[in-house]
């Protein structure tokens, strides 16, 4: 049982988070709000139907669910709303800096422009630290089921937007079985030699190897990665070259990649040396956000303050920022750890 003082530590300690999806953070309300605009049947009319329509068994039907919600975004002033929306979500959990993923692919499909997504993105990102404070920068993800060449051509069009909408790196998600990063070398080669920071997901619904696979590729940072547990040489290889993994621990519940919290090997990846953060993925398909995964972490294994700390910091020492920006966060980061540990825990 985790203590009052404890909890309050966990929702007030600064953080970062470089794990989540723009399309998988709406809100039961606000998808209704746009499919209401768009005259879009949903298969829901309240917020609570909506609620449950966000179970799933496992990723195949997430997939089928997240590809419902991403249709009511057809507008700049969609994908705006979404992003302002998000930028207020982290302020409420104190997050100070926010990495998020969009998935043009989902989009394309619909033939929504690429411009119609990053204008939208671009003026919410303006509006989100304007309003909250809150610094967001994206991650263009491909999706590893599609063609090569869809790839290549979306690592161009990021490039061509990176300064309009704060693209600073490439990503790989969608399902892993089967679908090697590999199939999308030539993508990645070009998003490294343009200069952005490459990430991919990896060792969640497929093991080891898909995180060998992701390594291959240059990546700086894996997501998910929790079935290198599986491996004693990828471990070791992951504590050696110390690359973080965003780690969604409720994600990978909800998901049935682990049975239950307890049977989740966070732990002992920290245990082990790992450099791992805690991310939410897609906060309310998942019905947690970051503070929640950090609590249920905390109170499966008995996490201490100190642990909580360096996951904390973690997420800032793995994030996508200069040297300067770093220092700056940190800095706030430790003022604020040493006020609360005076006030909660008298420290």
């Amino acid at each position: 049982m985790l203590t009052k003082e404890l909890k309050a530590f966990i929702q007030c300690i600064p953080k970062a988070e470089l794990h989540c999806h723009l399309e998988g953070s709406i809100q039961p309300a606000t998808l209704l709000k746009l499919a209401a605009r768009h005259s879009i049947k949903l298969p829901f009319e309240d917020e609570e139907s909506a609620k449950k329509f966000y179970e799933f068994e496992n990723l195949n039907q997430f997939i089928d669910i997240l590809s419902l919600t991403s249709s009511t975004l057809q507008t700049a002033e969609d994908f705006k709303t979404i992003t302002v929306e998000f930028g207020a979500d982290a302020a409420r959990q104190n997050i100070a800096y926010r990495e998020v993923f969009f998935s043009y692919d989902a989009h394309r499909n619909r033939g929504i422009e690429w411009e119609t997504v990053i204008s939208g993105i671009a003026a919410g990102r303006i509006e989100s630290k304007e309003r909250y404070g809150v610094e967001m920068w994206f991650i263009a993800d491909m999706d590893r089921t599609t063609d090569p060449e869809a790839s290549l051509s979306m690592v161009e069009l990021a490039h061509k937007s990176r300064e309009q909408a704060g693209i600073i790196g490439v990503g790989m998600d969608s399902k892993e079985a089967l679908n090697p990063a590999s199939r999308h070398k030539v993508a990645f080669d070009r998003a490294k030699e343009l200069g952005f920071r490459l990430v991919a997901h990896a060792g969640e619904d497929a093991g080891p190897e898909s995180v060998w696979d992701a390594l291959d590729m240059g990546v700086e940072r894996i997501d998910h990665g929790v079935r290198s547990i599986e491996d004693d040489k990828l471990l070791q290889r992951l504590v050696e070259i110390q690359i973080p993994l965003t780690v969604c621990p409720v994600s990978n519940i909800q998901l049935k990649i682990f049975p239950n919290m307890a049977a989740h090997p966070i732990k002992r990846l920290m245990d082990a040396g790992v450099f791992v953060t805690v991310n939410s993925d897609d906060p309310p398909m998942f019905h947690a956000d970051v503070v929640e995964n950090y609590l249920q972490v905390a109170d499966t294994f008995n996490l201490t303050a100190d642990d909580i700390e360096k996951l904390a910091r973690n997420s800032f020492m793995a994030a996508f920022m200069d040297s300067a920006a770093r220092s700056d966060y940190l800095q706030h980061f430790t003022d604020k750890v040493s006020q609360l540990r005076a006030e909660l825990f008298k420290q």
